[in-house]
């Protein structure tokens, strides 16, 4: 379970009893995209709901959240969904919130107003849709569209600790959590090793597309595909053990052959032991492309030594994320954290 933050109770699991949402104002919100930028959408709506004292109406996760162009929004009307507790444990989470007087409800209400969060940017008016949410205690049920990468890091500074409790809250569904551990024992059984090392790359067919929209040096972005062929080279830079062996993530079923062949190529050419994501898995474990992201990601979480690509929000939230539990990561494709932007609590090694 989460450790208890400094000066407050925590409840236990059987004090938090999740009210009716139809017993509540309640702000309802959709999340977006891949794995990761449905984690930053949860806790982005979670800041809005304690900002407009609101309780918070756990969403439905999108089983595939892939961006065809790499760059539009993909939300529930574009993929199948599962609930919120089909991934997480809803009481930890609940739990992990609650002291910072957050309230999770259990269901949907019914007839919530929608509320078009596009016309609020986080640029030109930070507070808007603050002051928005706030004056409208007449709706006593509100649903928004994807909040992900809307709110200003300010804002988002204010709640650093509720932020904290809340990934730490995030603890894997009983199912998940099997899975994850059935992975690293196969880790073990392969290679001899219970330590292990985790890399994510970034070879799939939608990456190729966003780092042709998103690489624009004249702007300082221009580290989206840096050190990928030679990703072994970063490995050894970064003093990662050839004992250790290095588990290698990615979507395996839209990665670019030769691209991924050409960095396993140099992984393995500096005397690493390649673990594939994809060969621990075993006949009827197949899971969905953010199902098995899930699953990489707390992988990935708990390795001993990190790298990945830090424009992918993937790597960059694991950075974040090991960074508050004190673990130590790096990006091997150098440059800074594009995320920081929005969640403003890097340390100053990671820019």
């Amino acid at each position: 379970m989460p450790a208890p933050r400094r000066g407050r109770k925590r409840p236990q699991l059987d004090d938090v009893v999740l009210p009716r949402a139809s017993d509540s104002f309640t702000l309802e919100f959709e999340v977006c995209n891949g794995f990761t930028n449905q984690r930053i959408a949860l806790l982005s709506g979670l800041v809005l709901a304690t900002e407009a004292n609101r309780s918070v109406v756990l969403p439905d996760f999108l089983l595939n959240g892939m961006q065809p162009d790499g760059i539009e929004m993909v939300t529930a009307n574009q993929a199948d969904t599962v609930p919120f507790g089909t991934w997480f444990d809803e009481q930890a989470f609940a739990e992990a919130v609650a002291p910072f007087g957050v309230q999770v409800v259990a269901g949907k209400a019914p007839g919530a107003t929608p509320v078009p969060i596009k016309v609020f940017d986080s640029q030109s008016r930070p507070n808007a849709f603050v002051t928005y949410l706030r004056k409208h205690r007449s709706h006593q049920h509100i649903s928004i569209g994807c909040p992900a990468f809307r709110l200003p890091a300010a804002l988002m500074k204010q709640h650093q600790e509720l932020l904290q409790a809340a990934t730490e809250g995030l603890l894997p569904s009983q199912r998940f959590q099997s899975l994850i551990a059935a992975r690293r024992q196969r880790v073990a059984d392969r290679t001899g090793s219970t330590a292990y090392n985790l890399i994510h790359l970034r070879v799939e067919k939608d990456w190729f597309a966003l780092c042709k929209w998103w690489q624009k040096p004249d702007e300082g972005r221009d580290n989206c595909m840096n050190n990928t062929d030679t990703v072994g080279d970063m490995l050894q830079l970064y003093g990662f053990q050839t004992k250790i062996p290095v588990i290698v993530v990615t979507s395996f079923p839209d990665a670019v052959p030769e691209a991924l062949e050409t960095a396993l190529q140099s992984i393995t050419s500096r005397q690493y032991t390649v673990v594939l994501g994809s060969a621990l898995v075993q006949p009827g474990e197949e899971l969905t492309r953010e199902e098995s992201a899930l699953v990489d990601y707390y992988l990935g979480l708990h390795a001993q030594k990190f790298t990945g690509n830090s424009v992918s929000t993937f790597t960059a939230f694991i950075i974040l994320e090991r960074q508050w539990l004190g673990r130590q990561s790096l990006h091997y494709n150098g440059g800074n954290v594009p995320l920081q932007i929005f969640f403003p609590f890097y340390a100053s090694g990671s820019d």
